[in-house]
């Protein structure tokens, strides 16, 4: 049995680099992506808003004719009634009985996180207090696209939001104000905090930097392994926990409209703090400073949850109900991702091979994909294709 041991304990180190090299690909330059849609009734009239990005419509129509990467309105114009028909065939509405319409020409707009094409749509239908919606948008080119739904009253009561999955299948949704068919504002938020978190490759490989030498303590100028698993818990939810509640804190913010910075600067500042937790695993460039530099570190990634509400506009009420859900679900992925670390990396930390192979050369591979994501995201260019 004993003999056994150093493989279980390669092929744990193996398995810890074959899912970092995974995280690696698949992993966006941009935010996840989300389209905004906004419906108003006003007697047997549904008034529809859907805000989608240009990026997304990009990737699924290939609109960029000269190959630029930059998107130019006749660009976009000359293929609108491709748009517009690629959009309405994957929202049907109260099984397409509703049939939308143009009701304003379309327009661009300008967000935090790039330009969005603006369609007003409408539809003369009656509908009673729940509406049915089939959402299928970008489902079949992005597994990570969400629609944001936020329902409007008539009689001025707050609205309902709602998130939407284009994988999900249709949802019976309330109309703000009648008598409820099933739970409308908030629903699905704590489903998509927890599936933002663990599609949010930069996240997990900033949080598995922090925790690589948790296993560990420095003796005489070299590693030695903890003596027991509980001496590398405590320091592992000592760095959580700030790194929580300060991602906590600029998700509030950032979804309240208080602080606001745009993607183009949080992204590759995310990608810079993977690179300094790494290299501190390398040389002690923090200094024993991690709790705090954990907190300073999740100031910014708080910034890279924060599009999924702030977008919405929503009433206090409303934004505090929908970011509670949210956070919770980011919190529960994260407590999946740190406990699946801490039975990896106590089980590999008697290992002698663990400072030089997992340590060093896991903080190494680290690095190099931080800077590949730095260099994408800086120049907005994708070198690692999904």
């Amino acid at each position: 049995m004993r003999a056994s041991m150093p493989f279980f304990k390669r092929f744990g180190a193996v398995l810890l680099f074959v899912a970092m090299a995974v995280i690696a690909g698949p992993a966006q330059a941009h935010k996840a992506s989300d389209a905004y849609l906004q419906l108003h009734r006003s007697g047997d009239t549904l008034a529809v808003r859907w805000d989608i990005a240009l990026r997304d419509l990009d990737a699924a129509l290939d609109l960029d004719r000269n190959g630029d990467r930059k998107l130019s309105w006749g660009e976009v114009r000359a293929r609108m009634d491709d748009i517009r028909a690629y959009a309405l065939a994957r929202l049907l509405i109260e099984q397409g009985r509703c049939g939308l319409a143009q009701a304003q020409p379309p327009a661009v707009e300008d967000r935090i996180d790039g330009a969005y094409l603006v369609l007003q749509l409408q539809a003369r239908c009656g509908t009673g207090a729940a509406l049915a919606l089939d959402y299928r948008l970008f489902g079949e080119i992005d597994p990570t696209h969400r629609g944001l739904l936020r329902i409007d009253a008539q009689d001025g009561a707050a609205p309902g939001v709602r998130s939407l999955d284009p994988a999900g299948g249709p949802v019976v949704v309330n109309w703000p104000g009648v008598a409820a068919v099933e739970p409308a504002s908030g629903t699905g938020f704590f489903r998509d905090g927890v599936h933002h978190i663990l599609i949010g490759y930069d996240h997990v490989l900033f949080l598995i930097c922090l925790l690589l030498p948790a296993v560990l303590r420095r003796k005489e100028g070299a590693w030695a392994p903890v003596a027991n698993w509980r001496d590398a818990v405590w320091p592992m939810v000592g760095m959580v926990t700030m790194f929580t509640v300060a991602h906590s804190i600029t998700l509030a913010l950032a979804g309240l409209g208080l602080v606001t910075i745009s993607p183009r600067v949080i992204e590759p500042a995310i990608a810079l703090t993977i690179m300094v937790a790494a290299l501190d695993n390398l040389y002690p460039l923090l200094r024993g400073r991690r709790k705090l530099f954990s907190f300073l570190f999740g100031l910014i990634h708080g910034f890279g949850f924060a599009g999924v509400l702030g977008e919405l506009d929503l009433p206090v009420g409303g934004f505090v109900r929908a970011l509670l859900q949210f956070n919770l679900g980011v919190e529960a992925g994260q407590l999946v991702i740190v406990g699946v670390a801490l039975v990896v990396l106590v089980t590999l930390r008697g290992w002698r091979g663990y400072p030089p192979v997992v340590l060093r050369s896991g903080s190494a591979l680290a690095m190099a994909i931080a800077a590949i994501w730095l260099f994408e995201r800086v120049f907005d260019i994708q070198l690692l294709a999904v």
